[in-house]
C-alpha cells in the first residue's frame, strides 16, 4: 500500500530499523517499509508498505508488541509517519479479519 508522505527527507533510516527488527540484520531489502522517490520533479517521497510476503519482504504488522513501531521511533517526521501506519492499520487489519473467516 503506497502512501504520500511529502516532508519524509528519504533518509532510509526506517527501512533499516524495520528490516533489523524483522531479521536481526540491516537488510533494508527485508524491510516491511520503502521509500519510494515520486516520478515528477518535486522533492517529495511516496511510503511503500509491505501488505504481503513476497519470500523477501515481510508484511507490516505495526510492529506488534511494541509501543511504538520502530520506523516511527526512528523517524525525524514522527507525527506523520504514525499517521501513515494507522491508516495502513486500519485498512490491512479488516482484510485479514475476512481473510480467516472465508
Amino acid at each position: 500500500m503506497i502512501f504520500d508522505m511529502p516532508t519524509c527527507g528519504a533518509c532510509r533510516t526506517c527501512e533499516i530499523a524495520c528490516s533489523y527488527h524483522h531479521t536481526g540484520e540491516f537488510k533494508p531489502s527485508a524491510s516491511s517499509i520503502k521509500i519510494l522517490d515520486k516520478k515528477d520533479e518535486t522533492p517529495d517521497h511516496l511510503v511503500l508498505l509491505i501488505e504481503y510476503s513476497d519470500g523477501q519482504n515481510i508484511p507490516c504488522d505495526g510492529c506488534k508488541g511494541l509501543e511504538e513501531p520502530l520506523c516511527v521511533e526512528v523517524c525525524q517526521e514522527k507525527e506523520v509517519l504514525q499517521e501513515v501506519i494507522r491508516e495502513y492499520l486500519s485498512k490491512v487489519e479488516p482484510k485479514k479479519r475476512l481473510s480467516k473467516t472465508a
